[in-house]
């Protein structure tokens, strides 16, 4: 507890949320050994180390730990600025093939950090607006690249080095069957509101209305399934930071509580406002009709799952070659299901009854 509350204060001063090191919430000599590790785990490493370089000297982690910190940042660095070229390249690609490209998550959600090469990346989230089959065919035809087609949601391939998943789906309806409901608000809003340019051409990002409600939506998948981390609460927290002013408020309070998500809604706000140092005006409307409402005691539980060590399972049975493994793997999804029924309860607009046998059935296709 003690290390997950000094971490917390630490991402506040690393990404610039909070100017004054309290000495009576940071500890004089923080735990850096068991630090590390949750940190990179947290996905937050680089940005504690931007905090560790606003310390006193005699505080810092000891310098073989310091050194091995900082060439695992400059490593990410590196990576960002890969990842970043990848992303052009195919954007010029699909460009000459008269395809546009909207970016999800990722690079878009980087640009809301105060550094955004600190924010780790990871797989390179496409939707084309209709033609992801198209240009599945263009990129094994004109590339030679190997696609991969097993997934519903989306196909995946390589591309130099970064995995690509381009999206039929913005979100899994075969998981939850609410999430057929909030996929049809998600295309609505993505034929309603104008996408946002990026600073890389023929990228555009969502609009901020439909990223408030698809980050959210995406935050609470990884938190039912045992998969959320710092950096996906920090995504959330930066971009309503950032776009709060444009988000079409009346809209986004509509959906979170027809689809029953308005508590997971304050608890993200809360913990974004009481431990990272976010201000509240950003999970706020501009004429304050609509406003999150603090709930510490949801907030507090949340972050101690993300806290908690958890197994990891994988997303679909893509790779399970028999029907006893298949059915092994339903079982296990089955039970961790049952294990998280109150998350389901604050992310998904079903009946448990109904969302169980939903789960089932079509895991173990």
């Amino acid at each position: 507890m003690k290390n997950n509350q000094t971490l917390l204060k630490l991402v506040r001063i690393g990404s610039g949320l909070d100017s004054a090191i309290s000495d009576t919430i940071l500890p004089d000599s923080p735990n850096w050994q068991t630090l590390y590790p949750l940190a990179l785990h947290q996905g937050v490493s680089a940005i504690l180390l931007d905090a560790i370089g606003l310390l006193p000297s005699e505080t810092r982690p000891p310098k073989p730990m310091l050194l091995q910190w900082i060439g695992l940042s400059t490593m990410m660095e590196r990576m960002y600025v890969r990842h970043w070229e990848r992303i052009g390249e195919l954007a010029d690609f699909y460009k000459q093939q008269g395809i546009r490209m909207l970016l999800l998550k990722g690079y878009g959600c980087s640009l809301c950090y105060p550094k955004p090469e600190h924010r780790p990346t990871g797989d390179i989230d496409v939707y084309l607006f209709g033609k992801k089959d198209e240009a599945d065919a263009l990129i094994e035809k004109e590339l030679d690249i190997k696609v991969h087609r097993e997934y519903h949601k989306h196909s995946t391939f390589n591309y130099g080095g970064v995995e690509v998943e381009n999206h039929a789906k913005f979100i899994d309806d075969v998981s939850h069957k609410s999430n057929i409901r909030f996929e049809q608000i998600l295309m609505s809003l993505l034929d309603k509101k104008e996408c946002l340019p990026s600073p890389i051409d023929n990228v555009l990002l969502p609009s901020p209305t439909f990223n408030a409600l698809f980050l959210l939506r995406h935050t609470g998948e990884h938190f039912a399934s045992n998969e959320i981390t710092l950096r996906h609460v920090l995504d959330v927290g930066t971009f309503l930071q950032k776009y709060h002013s444009q988000i079409d408020w009346a809209l986004v309070f509509n959906v979170y509580k027809e689809e029953r998500m308005l508590r997971f809604f304050n608890a993200i706000a809360t913990i974004c406002v009481e431990y990272l140092g976010i201000d509240a005006a950003c999970f706020t409307s501009d004429d304050k009709q609509y406003s999150y409402q603090s709930d510490t005691a949801l907030a507090d539980r949340i972050l101690s799952d993300i806290f908690e060590k958890k197994d990891v399972q994988p997303m679909t049975t893509a790779g399970i070659d028999t029907i006893g493994k298949k059915l092994k793997y339903a079982i296990g999804k089955s039970c961790r299901w049952w294990r998280n029924r109150w998350k389901y309860q604050l992310v998904y607009n079903e009946n448990l009854v109904e969302s169980f046998w939903w789960l089932a059935r079509n895991r173990i296709k």
